[in-house]
């Protein structure tokens, strides 16, 4: 029989699993992990591998777990048979102000619990936790029981840890175990959007999402969870070779962000944000323009559009992108583009500035990739022109 090792998340212990320990038990010989007082993921990850009851086994996490779980993939690969991340993520934590709010807001929890206990504490976090219509309901008194039963010490520890956490993207794309990513839609702090990433970046992964829940899907929906566990357990034990597999609805939201990508450049030129406009770009992106020298890297495609005259105004329209994806992290895009340009010196009249004679029919082509944060950007642009008009004023 399969061994199944269950690993908790923040501030829970085996009760925010009880529900599959109990219908899984036919399954699966179960095991709960218990991070005590670790404060570091790896460290984690490498008591589960020296105390788990078996040579190889699955492995499923939850929350902070489903990232201790990455850890031990990148640790002992070739122990793990099965491989399932439920309302988790893998990103770091954010550079400057954003990972600077989120330390100062887990910090601010931590410092609550110390001067009111772990429960005033818990039932304030717990709200975010679970789908709003559980707030002050038997289950969410359940999660602040649970929350009870750790100590301030322990949270700062696991605190530390998730502070700490490292990028695992590397690992998302060495997985070569049948995976499951799972998570409530109503999940407010690892969001679908976040979950659909990765069963884009997991080759061979199956998504299930969990209905009219929030973070705590496993103690919120227990049976749908219950189910998708089953049917990963029983499942066939390998998983297509050669390039991964990406099933119609990641494929076409994939797609729909390398779509997203090329409108929003676009909209920020126009807009002079040169800020966010380099941000759609790789570090190392090329950009070819029409009988002008490549642009080799995103700082010199930014100081080639600040030289342009303070006057300078454009207007593109981006339309009918048609893209392929090539691999989970590359994808080939071709998009009509229709340019306008003019000057502030212009007036502004009924119908806003005139435009200047030329207008230009032209085509992006880009070559777009995944990047380690999770976010597509534009890697080669081929600009060309296709049609023009001189308007005669």
């Amino acid at each position: 029989m399969t061994t199944l090792v269950l690993i908790p998340g923040l501030l829970c212990d085996e009760f925010v699993w009880s529900e599959q320990r109990r219908a899984l038990a036919s399954h699966a010989r179960i095991w709960v992990a218990d991070h005590g007082s670790l404060d570091s993921l790896t460290d984690m990850a490498r008591v589960i591998l020296r105390d788990a009851p078996a040579e190889t086994f699955a492995l499923a996490g939850h929350s902070m777990g489903g990232r201790v779980a990455l850890e031990v993939m990148r640790l002992a690969p070739h122990r793990i048979e099965r491989l399932a991340l439920l309302d988790s993520g893998w990103q770091p934590r954010q550079p400057g102000a954003r990972g600077e709010q989120e330390q100062t807001s887990r910090l601010a929890l931590l410092e609550d619990a110390r001067r009111n206990g772990m429960r005033a504490m818990g039932r304030r976090w717990a709200v975010g936790m679970v789908h709003p219509k559980r707030v002050d309901s038997p289950l969410f008194d359940s999660v602040v029981d649970m929350v009870e039963r750790k100590t301030p010490e322990i949270f700062a520890a696991q605190i530390r840890a998730l502070l700490a956490r490292p990028n695992a993207m590397e690992q998302l794309l060495a997985i070569d175990c049948p995976t499951l990513v799972a998570c409530g839609r109503q999940d407010s702090w690892s969001p679908l959007s976040q979950h659909l990433q990765m069963a884009v970046i997991v080759r061979g992964a199956r998504l299930r999402i969990i209905e009219e829940s929030g973070h705590m899907s496993t103690l919120e929906q227990p049976g749908a969870v219950t189910a998708a566990l089953a049917e990963w357990l029983s499942g066939p034990g390998d998983i297509p070779v050669g390039q991964r597999p990406i099933a119609l609805l990641e494929r076409e939201l994939a797609e729909s962000a390398c779509r997203d990508v090329v409108r929003r450049a676009a909209l920020s030129l126009d807009a002079n944000d040169l800020d966010s406009f380099g941000a759609f770009f790789t570090r190392d992106a090329v950009v070819v323009r029409p009988g002008k020298e490549p642009l080799r890297g995103v700082e010199a495609l930014l100081e080639s559009y600040r030289s342009r005259p303070a006057s300078h105004v454009t207007r593109h329209l981006v339309a009918g992108s048609v893209v392929n994806l090539r691999a989970p992290d590359e994808a080939h895009a071709i998009s009509n583009v229709l340019l306008w340009t003019g000057t502030t010196d212009q007036e502004i009249g009924d119908f806003g500035r005139r435009a200047q004679s030329r207008q230009v029919v032209g085509e992006f082509e880009d070559t777009l990739r995944l990047c380690a944060d999770g976010r597509w950007r534009i890697a080669h642009r081929l600009a060309r022109f296709l049609l023009h008009v001189e308007s005669g004023g």
